[in-house]
């Protein structure tokens, strides 16, 4: 595990009350270790199809985030139509469907990154209409639900 960013005074990125951290294959699971009983767990989904540009202005805007949360980048290895289960029934999700089907009958397990948002539970009801905002799918996350997911 590495942290990308976090809370400090070098003025690179300014001060920030978010830390981001990326995890890497073969390192153990994080959940475990969380207390859930002060502790949400979000998963953040962009179904929005930004250009990099627009990605990089909402990770600018995430840097924003007025209470301490952390962000986990997690590998994984799911089968290619895994994606499409969460994703909305939009006017997109009908060629993101076609485009996973025609992914998968040549490969049929991907590697991705699923990104978490890890926050003390009196903090979540603020930053979640922010998350919104920015466009993300909000999923809260319950301790079963992660404990199936393993870093490959």
């Amino acid at each position: 595990m590495s942290t990308i960013y976090s809370h400090s005074n070098d003025n690179k990125l300014g001060e920030t009350n978010l830390k981001i951290k990326s995890f890497v294959k073969g390192d153990p699971s994080p959940f475990p270790d969380i207390d859930y009983s002060v502790t949400c767990v979000y998963e953040l989904t962009d179904f929005t199809l930004r250009t990099p540009l627009e990605k990089m202005d909402v990770f600018h805007q995430l840097l924003e985030i007025q209470h301490p949360c952390e962000i986990w980048i997690l590998p994984v290895t799911e089968e290619a139509t895994a994606l499409l289960k969460e994703m909305p029934k939009d006017e997109t999700y009908e060629k993101t469907a076609a485009l996973f089907s025609m992914l998968s009958s040549v490969k049929e397990r991907i590697e991705a990154d699923r990104t978490f948002l890890i926050a003390h539970k009196d903090y979540c009801k603020d930053i979640i209409p922010s998350l919104d905002k920015l466009g993300f799918t909000v999923t809260k996350k319950k301790k079963e639900d992660l404990k199936s997911i393993s870093l490959s």
